[in-house]
């Protein structure tokens, strides 16, 4: 969120990371993790302009990857970043627990901390340039209707949920598909961003008792000045179908 990771390096230098990359041949320990749980898709819910999928292309993922995104400024720059990648696929929606229409609340700047939820005081305080300047009305669709439609067999399925505290809609419209997702990564608050939004020490055990297990942490907005951290980024797996290496 919050610069969407200063929009992941300026959409990675226009693609330029890819140059860089060849210079450095060590892998990421989630290019690994994908490796080893031998991901087969993956879902980008809330792709915004589409920062993701040329960042999923440089770790080394070469398989296909759908882009969500609801909002119409963002959705128009998705689509002309994903259409020279035959597999990179996008959808003008949002995924929540059920179909139907929403109307979100469209942030300032890149539009990363837009939501369906209503932003709180402690993201104006310390975002200003997040603050929401209109809304918009928008579609809404399920992860377990996507699945039947671009997944509909296989059970390697990544989900990378970018929501704004709306992740768990997203997580209740996966439904009966739940057992076909092999992990997620998803943006968790420590504290209330979003009101009503479930915060990671309520996130943690839900994901658990659901069978995805914490693998890797990464920070996603702090306070530049005291340190304090606002999101993380958790990768979870299903640590029991870890895939059989020779």
């Amino acid at each position: 969120m919050i610069s969407l990771k200063r929009t992941v390096q300026a959409l990675l230098g226009n693609f330029g990371l890819e140059v860089r990359r060849k210079q450095v041949q060590r892998k990421t320990k989630f290019e690994t993790l994908l490796m080893q749980y031998q991901v087969d898709m993956v879902f980008d819910i809330g792709a915004n302009i589409g920062q993701c999928g040329p960042w999923f292309r440089w770790i080394g993922f070469d398989k296909t990857i759908v882009s969500f995104e609801p909002i119409s400024h963002l959705f128009q720059q998705l689509s002309q970043n994903a259409k020279s990648d035959p597999k990179w696929l996008v959808e003008k929606v949002a995924l929540g627990e059920k179909d139907g229409v929403g109307v979100i609340n469209v942030s300032g700047g890149h539009g990363g901390a837009s939501s369906i939820l209503t932003m709180t005081e402690h993201v104006v305080k310390n975002a200003p340039d997040q603050a929401v300047i209109r809304q918009e009305e928008i579609a809404i669709t399920t992860v377990e209707k996507m699945m039947r439609k671009y997944y509909p067999e296989g059970d390697r399925l990544f989900l990378k949920i970018d929501a704004q505290g709306y992740e768990t809609r997203v997580i209740e419209g996966i439904g009966s598909e739940l057992p076909r997702i092999i992990g997620m990564k998803l943006e968790m608050s420590l504290v209330e961003n979003y009101r009503g939004e479930l915060l990671m020490v309520d996130m943690l055990p839900r994901l658990k008792n659901m069978g995805f297990h914490l693998v890797e942490f990464e920070n996603g907005w702090s306070n530049e000045k005291t340190g304090e951290m606002h999101q993380v980024d958790g990768v979870f797996f299903r640590t029991d179908r870890l895939a059989r290496t020779e």
